[in-house]
């Protein structure tokens, strides 16, 4: 498990840096033209249990679709690595998994970017925002109710998919 965390950070450390719109910026659109998918507010620090963190990432908007608070996700993040060839290639790494939805902003139209706020752990805080940073692209799968249990797993690259 350490040697995944290490190889994953060493991949997420080798992406080049990404540049990304702010999410009130997404679009042309205000924070205020968004809308929160829950009814009730966002995780307030009063209300996190000691030792979690609430961070939140920007997404598009598609994959926001029917993602809705108290849902699991996986976090993937997309970035060039090194090839074997000596150029780059696209990699994408899952470098969280089963993490919990804590709240969502929609942006008004889907091809516009959005929000998830997730439930971490310190470590997952950075991992997060080191991928946002740097990634060139983060992704979320939601998982099935029920499904807690965590994989180890290999990146994923075009080379590996027709090998």
């Amino acid at each position: 498990m350490r040697s995944t965390v290490l190889v994953l950070i060493a991949a997420v450390l080798l992406a080049p840096p990404a540049l990304r719109a702010d999410a009130a910026e997404a679009g042309g659109k205000s924070a205020g033209a968004r809308e929160v998918s829950s009814s009730t507010a966002p995780v307030s620090p009063a209300s996190l249990e000691p030792g979690y963190r609430a961070v939140s990432i920007p997404v598009a908007g598609d994959q926001l679709l029917y993602v809705k608070k108290g849902d699991r996700v996986d976090v993937l993040v997309s970035f060039s690595a090194p090839s074997e060839k000596g150029g780059t290639e696209l990699t994408t790494a899952t470098i969280l998994q089963n993490v919990a939805v804590t709240d969502i902003v929609r942006p008004a139209k889907v091809e516009d970017q959005g929000v998830i706020e997730l439930l971490t752990d310190p470590v997952e805080a950075q991992y997060l925002a080191l991928s946002v940073a740097r990634g060139k692209k983060v992704d979320i799968a939601v998982r099935a109710p029920g499904d807690h249990d965590v994989h180890p797993m290999d990146m994923a690259s075009f080379r590996k998919l027709i090998r």
